[in-house]
């Protein structure tokens, strides 16, 4: 692993950029320090930047928050959420995968993502008549699945599939670290319950994000990410370099980062992940 003071020393090997949202663009709060000026900088080098997201909301929703950061549209060539990709999966059924899972679901998140909207499904708070389970999100920032684990052992002990629209197993909220839907999914794993996932580590999405990117041979292209069971596997899975970021779910890891690597390289061991790079953050 090579630790790099900022992206402006990558601009001559890459032509396009990966880059995730929360946790290396913004904190869910506010945007980190130097992401726009980074972001502009890519632009006027005539970089391509693709926005990849494990967010259960459809794209425009998490593009028109990004404005309230200050990340603006002509920042980033495209943006593709996990959300969308499973909008796109359920619509006119184009994943075999969803196949016979019925039509009434029942939610963890929220209707406000809009995922839902337009699929000819429906949403039931009754726990008994629900066909399968749609995972987008979690309630507040809680530490732990406790609240949910009785329900998901209802749904496991009868049967219903998952799907998940967010894996993020950890995030980052304005500097607090919490579960992620994606922990629901592991724990529901556990118990023998079956999970169709939708986003990153998985390949559909960076198969889509590369159909996008055409044109860019995949040796020219960067993944940038702060979860090294997401963005860093995902990326380790396609082949592609990848560099890690401190200002996400990582920070503690990459906190004494130049000096010691003693931290990370003990992490990349457990999860089986290794970035091509490091660095503090996504600044030029």
């Amino acid at each position: 692993m090579k630790f790099i003071a900022g992206i402006s020393v990558l601009q001559d090997r890459y032509d396009a950029f990966i880059t995730d949202i929360w946790g290396v663009l913004h904190n869910g709060s506010t945007a980190y320090d130097g992401v726009i000026d980074c972001l502009g900088k890519l632009r006027d080098s005539g970089k391509k930047v693709l926005l990849l997201s494990n967010s259960g909301r459809r794209a425009k929703m998490v593009s028109s928050d990004l404005g309230g950061f200050g990340v603006m549209p002509e920042l980033y060539s495209h943006l593709i959420t996990s959300g969308e990709l499973a909008h796109h999966a359920f619509s006119g059924n184009r994943d075999s995968r969803l196949q016979n899972l019925g039509t009434c679901y029942y939610l963890f998140g929220s209707e406000r993502y809009g995922l839902t909207r337009g699929l000819g499904i429906t949403k039931t708070d009754e726990l008994s008549a629900a066909e399968f389970i749609l995972t987008i999100g979690v309630e507040g920032n809680p530490s732990t699945t406790g609240i949910y684990e009785d329900r998901l052992r209802y749904f496991a002990q009868n049967g219903l599939t998952m799907v998940c629209a967010n894996p993020d197993v950890t995030v980052n909220r304005n500097g607090v670290l919490g579960i992620g839907p994606g922990a629901l999914a592991v724990y529901y794993e556990k118990l023998g319950g079956r999970v169709i996932y939708f986003g990153k580590p998985y390949e559909d999405i960076y198969n889509l994000s590369l159909d996008k990117l055409s044109g860019v041979a995949p040796r020219r292209i960067l993944v940038i990410g702060d979860s090294m069971k997401t963005d860093i596997a995902g990326a380790n899975r396609c082949g592609l370099d990848c560099l890690l970021v401190g200002t996400g779910v990582h920070w503690r890891e990459l906190s004494t980062i130049p000096g010691d690597f003693h931290q990370l390289s003990a992490l990349c061991q457990t999860v089986n992940s290794f970035p091509t790079m490091i660095a503090k953050g996504f600044i030029w």
